[in-house]
């Protein structure tokens, strides 16, 4: 378990590092670019669209995913899974430190246009599409986990970016985030939950061959 946990720690590190360092080279490689794919986005904006981008961000909102991964691993841990629920807890518990942690690093600034949503703090990256992400992906490794029925998971497997992209549109949508946060997020939350979800099965297929 030490093993496991080091691996956890080094590549948590190491995805800090990452996010830090594309966070300060955007800026002087895709600021121009950034800034009028925003306005692009904003420019189409209508009372339909804003409500619906209301709604949509919500899927990547910690007041929703905290709750649905408790209960995520509640269910696990029902089904004899306790490698799983932990993977689970995690991924988003790993992810929501993740993008603080980058955020704090990089310090950049939100769009110049009119946010449709109150926020504070920095841009890069998106939390909420960090956050989403990993706990997205994390759902599908579990019902993987749990060998849900194909139908389940093949429809976890179609909505869960679904949903990660939804999100992530509607952070560029609603004017707090430029389109390299999302995405910068997107792979951080991705990143981080595959590689946890790999080293912990890894480590338990360990433990399976030293037993006698």
């Amino acid at each position: 378990m030490r093993r496991c946990a080091l691996s956890l720690l080094l590549g948590f590190a190491a995805l800090v590092l990452a996010g830090w360092l594309v966070g300060e080279l955007l800026p002087a490689n895709a600021g121009s670019t950034d800034l009028e794919a925003v306005q692009q986005v904003v420019s189409v904006r209508s009372p339909a669209l804003t409500t619906g981008a209301r709604a949509i961000t919500w899927a990547g909102s910690s007041w929703v995913l905290v709750p649905l991964a408790v209960i995520c691993c509640w269910a696990l841990l029902r089904r004899d899974l306790p490698r799983a629920a932990l993977a689970t807890a995690l991924s988003l518990g790993g992810a929501i430190l993740l993008w603080h942690l980058v955020k704090a690093l990089v310090s950049r600034s939100r769009p110049p246009v009119e946010h449709l949503q109150a926020v504070s703090g920095s841009s890069f990256p998106s939390g909420h599409a960090t956050q989403a992400s990993a706990f997205w992906l994390s759902l599908v490794l579990a019902l993987r986990a749990e060998q849900a029925p194909p139908a389940a998971l093949r429809a976890a497997q179609v909505l869960a970016p679904l949903i990660v992209l939804a999100v992530a549109a509607s952070r560029v949508y609603l004017g707090v985030h430029y389109v390299s946060d999302v995405l910068a997020g997107i792979l951080l939350g991705a990143g981080w939950t595959a590689f946890t979800w790999y080293v912990l099965r890894e480590d338990e297929v360990v433990r399976e061959s030293e037993r006698p």
